[in-house]
């Protein structure tokens, strides 16, 4: 299979590409358009061909400008049509809903989340196709709404008449690779949208992985060394609460996990089933292959909690510290302190040991000094923030000097050396 972007999945055929909601190639006769910022959207936020910011340039750092109505890829006329009449019918009742200041009923918030995770990832392969990627992409956007832990934070200003979206946090190696989270302005609202494996479980009371490791005959498959838990839900959800604004969110996990009975009692328990949005049926081997999502959860009451009633209503508030730079610095937070660490350091090899490798370092290394440089220029810079990061980047500097030493038969020197970060001028 050929890159996406590249015409042709067929070789020596450019007339084909890939649909951008299921993969399949699709022949430019049958092959339709389907906008990431839908035209819904875009016709609500101002003039739809007027001419936005779609990115930097990667080689000159020159804004690369285009007609908002033209930032669209392709798509099967099926996948389009399903999901026009389906998920973007919805999301569209349920942000026009919160543009007027209205609340969202819980079933609503649940399509709301599905739509965001459609817009993250598509944003994702949007710019894959622009850059002309060296790598396939594994997955499209069906594969990839609802099956990972997911969080909205989500900020309603009713006396904002500003129009406009704009876009935050796509230009790191973190969304590059896991398409973890973004920050969404739409008129008068503000969101901050993410999605990781076990992001949110250890403060939704659910089990939860406290450290993943490689496989090391398959890298790009991850095992999850999981934390205790004691099923209570946290109050104290950190840089996901921004004081003022509405969360909400959903944990979720795969039955392929439960590899034991041992594990399989951590998921499925008296504690767990209530919290299930749908009980799962278990009635033969192929019925693993899914994903359990968890019930909505929202502080939108004044304590985060699990929400039954898909008709209860959530009301969403008004963040005390309302501006992008707020969001923007409380998602790369959310990069630095949830997904950088669940990031692999290490492979595991089949007999249970673990070794870190060069690779992983350089990667960990890689995305931990992007958001250092990505703080700085936000203007955001403390020590209380970057601790956490210089001492991971010790680990990972004296691993691989333990690794370089054990390679090459003699222990290394000095294995406690110090990194040091200098504060801006």
């Amino acid at each position: 299979m050929k890159p996406a972007g590249r015409r042709g999945t067929t070789a020596g055929d450019p007339g084909w590409s890939n649909c951008v909601f299921c993969g399949t190639a699709v022949g430019k006769s049958a092959r339709s358009r389907e906008h990431i910022i839908p035209m819904w959207l875009l016709r609500a936020t101002g003039d739809p061909h007027r001419k936005i910011k779609i990115e930097s340039d990667p080689v000159t750092g020159a804004d690369v400008l285009r007609p908002a109505s033209t930032f669209h890829f392709p798509a099967c006329e099926p996948c389009n049509a399903k999901y026009g009449k389906t998920l973007e019918k919805r999301a569209k009742k349920a942000v026009e809903s919160l543009m007027a200041g209205k609340s969202l009923e819980v079933s609503e918030c649940y399509w709301l989340l599905d739509w965001l995770d459609k817009v993250r990832v598509g944003l994702w392969l949007g710019y894959n196709m622009l850059h002309k990627e060296e790598f396939a992409p594994k997955f499209r956007i069906d594969q990839r709404i609802g099956i990972k832990d997911r969080i909205a934070v989500i900020s309603v200003d009713r006396n904002d008449t500003t129009k406009g979206f704009g876009f935050g946090g796509l230009d790191n190696q973190i969304f590059r690779t896991s398409q973890a989270g973004m920050f969404f302005r739409i008129n008068n609202i503000r969101i901050l949208s993410l999605s990781f494996d076990g992001m949110i479980s250890r403060f939704a009371g659910m089990p939860f992985p406290e450290k993943m490791l490689a496989l090391s005959d398959d890298p790009d498959r991850h095992v999850a060394v999981m934390g205790r838990t004691d099923y209570k839900i946290q109050q104290n959800w950190k840089e996901f609460q921004i004081p003022g604004a509405t969360v909400i969110a959903q944990s979720s996990f795969w039955f392929r996990n439960c590899a034991d009975d041992k594990s399989f009692g951590l998921w499925i328990n008296k504690n767990t089933i209530p919290r299930f949005k749908k009980i799962p049926k278990l009635r033969k081997a192929a019925d693993l292959d899914q994903f359990v999502q968890s019930l909505l959860i929202s502080n939108a009451t004044g304590s985060f909690k699990y929400h039954q009633n898909s008709r209860q209503r959530i009301r969403f508030g008004l963040a005390q510290e309302n501006s992008d730079l707020t969001f923007v610095r409380a998602l790369y937070l959310a990069f630095l302190r949830y997904v950088l660490p669940l990031n692999p350091q290490e492979q595991i090899r089949s007999d249970g040991t673990r070794q870190s490798t060069i690779l992983l370092a350089m990667l960990w290394i890689e995305k931990s000094v992007q958001l250092a440089l990505r703080f700085r220029q936000v203007g955001i810079w403390d020590e209380r923030t970057f601790g956490p990061v210089v001492e991971e980047l010790q680990k990972v500097y004296r691993a691989w000097e333990e690794l370089r030493a054990n390679t090459l038969g003699e222990w290394a020197q000095d294995a406690s050396a110090t990194l040091v970060f200098a504060a801006p001028e």
